[in-house]
């Protein structure tokens, strides 16, 4: 029975402090079951990541800054929204060796946000990313609500299980949308997604027969190369990220001059990537390196507008058999080898019937085991966020100035560099376990991979 006086009260002791807000959201969560559930079964994506917390730390991280102040009380309120209409943001992570679930919790808004004045944002984006969520948590993202110097600076950590990059975008642009109505003709903050969280929807736009096929895509098609940085050999823990820009005018340069020889702005990262590794690992001329990307599976989905908030990202391989001469060698082999694996139609869907029938045959302990066996995770990867659209991340009608996303904490000498590019300007970013030796060699590697784009002429 859904009682509204006791929701009321319960809204308000989580720090709500808008009445309307308050009763727009009772109403809301009455008519949705989804609102009312105490429970939720993990999806496949969700025992994949809950599984890589043996490689990683499973968290995800990013950060927005505005050039104007966002009010901390309406900020609040409408994150009190997004919580109640996504209840996996409140709630623990049981892993029960029969069967993982999502149990929601209690919860008070400061247990989400972390509100500071400060001077120095680069001190505090260090700190903040070096939280730690675990798995028993109440809340399963912490936001740093940061005021510097008249900016706002929005430092976000998740766990991975509830959403990829691009889940966080559409979260993100859905906050933004809702904040602005909000702060701007005073209209509840209640319209986030509910949507399926399945890792099947990948399938639902496909005809019969390619439906048929993409289910029967067993393979495992992880290399086995195991060319690795130079990473000291000490087992380190400390949080890393490190982070290099390209301004927009030199990364616009160099998109133009891969797009004349048929590559993409991925193919163009990975071969920055590679020869960052030639740079700072000295790879031999005839060396043969693979390089994981991730690829969005929304690709294989037509109305994602019915997608909730979740992981549908997977990789591919580009694997070039020598490292070339010069850089425009290395970018038409990486195009030549990105196009043939583009060319699959069912590009990134290898192995997921296999995930998806040992999470379904065996109780989750034994998958788990048997998984870890054919999984493995890539040694070097780039993951691409792609462009931030401004108006999908716009407050207020006000622009952002400023993103950057690093992902989990990955264990040595496993490198992912993530990236993104907001108004042309590109960031990319490596998140790592280890010491302040791997800190200097991740410094050098990235110095190396900026200006391997740098210098196209």
């Amino acid at each position: 029975m859904f009682d509204e006086i006791s929701e009321t009260r319960i809204l308000k002791s989580r720090g709500l402090t808008d009445n309307s807000v308050s009763n727009a959201l009772i109403k809301h969560k009455k008519s949705t079951p989804y609102m009312q559930k105490m429970r939720f079964p993990t999806e496949m994506y969700d025992k994949v990541n809950l599984m890589c917390r043996k490689y990683m730390d499973r968290l995800a991280r990013f950060e927005v800054d505005y050039d104007f102040i966002i009010d901390e009380t309406k900020f609040k309120n409408t994150l009190i929204c997004c919580a109640e209409c996504f209840p996996l943001l409140h709630s623990k992570v049981i892993n029960n060796p029969i069967s993982p679930y999502w149990q929601v919790a209690d919860y008070h808004i400061d247990d989400f946000v972390e509100v500071k004045y400060i001077t120095d944002i680069n001190s505090a984006r260090k700190k903040f990313f070096r939280k730690q969520i675990p798995l028993k948590n109440n809340v399963q993202i912490k936001i740093g609500l940061f005021y510097c110097n008249n900016r706002t600076h929005i430092l976000f950590i998740w766990n991975h299980m509830l959403f990829d990059g691009g889940g966080f975008k559409s979260f993100w642009s859905d906050f933004c949308k809702n904040y602005t109505a909000y702060d701007s003709n005073g209209v509840p903050p209640v319209k986030f997604s509910s949507g399926s969280r399945k890792y099947s929807d990948v399938y639902n736009d496909m005809e019969r027969t390619k439906r048929r096929k993409a289910k029967l895509q067993l393979s495992n098609i992880s290399p086995k190369i195991k060319r690795t940085l130079p990473f000291s050999d000490d087992s380190s823990n400390e949080i890393i990220v490190e982070s290099v820009s390209i301004e927009s005018d030199i990364f616009l340069n160099a998109v133009n001059y891969a797009k004349k020889h048929r590559a993409t702005v991925t193919d163009l990262l990975i071969a920055s990537f590679i020869k960052g590794l030639n740079e700072t690992a000295n790879i031999s001329a005839n060396e043969k390196i693979s390089i994981a990307f991730a690829v969005d599976l929304r690709r294989h989905i037509k109305d994602i507008s019915k997608l909730g908030y979740t992981n549908h990202v997977s990789f591919a391989y580009c694997t070039v058999n020598k490292a070339q001469d010069s850089f425009t060698q290395l970018l038409c082999e990486v195009a030549k080898e990105t196009r043939a694996v583009k060319d699959d139609p069912f590009m990134g869907l290898h192995g997921l019937p296999l995930l998806n029938f040992a999470y379904k045959s065996m109780i989750y302990l034994q998958a788990e085991n048997v998984v870890r066996l054919f999984y493995k995770n890539p040694v070097f990867s780039v993951s691409n966020v792609g462009a931030i659209e401004n108006m999908n991340f716009s407050v207020n009608e006000r622009e952002p100035v400023g993103a950057m996303v690093a992902g989990a904490a990955k264990n040595k000498p496993c490198t992912v560099m993530t990236a993104l590019t907001l108004n042309g300007k590109l960031t990319v970013s490596i998140c790592l376990r280890g010491n302040k030796s791997d800190e200097i060699l991740l410094k050098e590697f990235l110095d190396n991979f900026a200006n391997a784009i740098k210098s196209i002429q």
